[in-house]
């Protein structure tokens, strides 16, 4: 996405608004405004790159992809088993061998890992950085989105109280007629935007969850979670609703 190489300035669209004591107000928020736009950006990049990597389209789910992946390591599976043979020396080398497979462990925060196990093709190598990649952007979006939230609203109440005052700091700035209109409209544009924003943070922090559990949800209707996660009293911490593995996927 060509945004993320921009300017802070442009990257956040503020606008100058001509009184001192408000653009300074302003200028506080470019700094969560800056990192919120970034996190989205980069969370938005590797769910894209991921669906890109998986084969489906823009609306392809989480579930859906997984499922997908998980096919194409059962079919790697079938065809990397050696036929049986009654040689004592076939029976060792397969019993080293490992099955191309993956399961779904939890880190000491609960959010999942994939491990992967044996020998797989560059491919299904890459589809799994790349869901990995989805994962930690996730985490970061969840560890962060919180605080700022909390900046940005911190942000909007403070200069949301200049908002009565308008036209007497325009007065005591010397901002008239047109000067005065523009500085009025730039006032609003940036509350707007703030505001806009704030909202997006909401909906990643609520893209991000949804991506977790989704993991962990299909994770335990293919029954790939790990022995831990399965057995262990309260490992589908994230999940919230348990979906239909047929009626959830339309591949």
């Amino acid at each position: 996405m060509s945004v993320k190489r921009k300017s802070s300035r442009v990257n956040t669209g503020m606008k100058l608004v001509g009184i001192k004591t408000v653009d300074d107000q302003f200028k506080t928020a470019v700094a969560p405004l800056c990192e919120s736009i970034a996190m989205r950006n980069k969370l938005e990049a590797a769910l894209v790159d991921w669906q890109e990597e998986c084969g489906l389209g823009p609306a392809g789910t989480i579930r859906q992809g997984i499922r997908l992946i998980h096919s194409r390591m059962m079919t790697l599976a079938v065809n990397s088993t050696p036929p049986s043979s009654p040689s004592a020396g076939s029976e060792t080398s397969r019993s080293q061998e490992v099955v191309p497979s993956f399961m779904i462990e939890s880190d000491e925060k609960n959010f999942p890992v994939i491990v992967v196990t044996g020998q797989i093709p560059d491919q299904l190598q890459r589809t799994f950085q790349k869901l990995k990649t989805l994962i930690a952007h996730c985490v970061a979006t969840l560890g962060h989105a919180d605080s700022l939230l909390t900046k940005i609203e911190e942000s909007i109440k403070h200069i949301s109280e200049s908002h009565d005052e308008l036209a007497h700091l325009c007065l005591e700035s010397g901002l008239k007629g047109q000067k005065a209109t523009r500085a009025a409209e730039n006032f609003t544009w940036n509350l707007r935007l703030l505001k806009a924003q704030l909202s997006l943070v909401a909906k990643s922090q609520d893209e991000a969850q949804d991506i977790i559990t989704q993991v962990f949800d299909v994770g335990g209707v293919l029954g790939i979670l790990s022995p831990k996660l399965t057995h262990r009293s309260g490992a589908r911490r994230f999940s919230r609703v348990i979906h239909d593995p047929i009626k959830d996927s339309t591949l």
